[in-house]
């Protein structure tokens, strides 16, 4: 059985890569909690609003 030495597993090319994983996964979990994506289904108050956009009616 041979023994791999942990210089050979932690190179830096697999340093950079895990921690460019960890950044990815911190940025990821950081956006899908954000408070505004838990109003994206709720009904919204337009009030005199036309389009779904909100603008308003035009006067005429």
């Amino acid at each position: 059985m041979m023994r791999i030495k942990s210089s050979q597993i932690f190179t830096p090319k697999v340093v950079y890569v895990l921690l460019l994983c960890a950044v990815f996964a911190l940025a990821i979990a950081d956006h899908m909690m954000s408070p505004v994506l838990q109003d994206i289904g709720a009904p919204s108050d337009l009030g005199n609003a036309c389009a779904p956009c909100g603008a308003p009616c035009k006067s005429s």
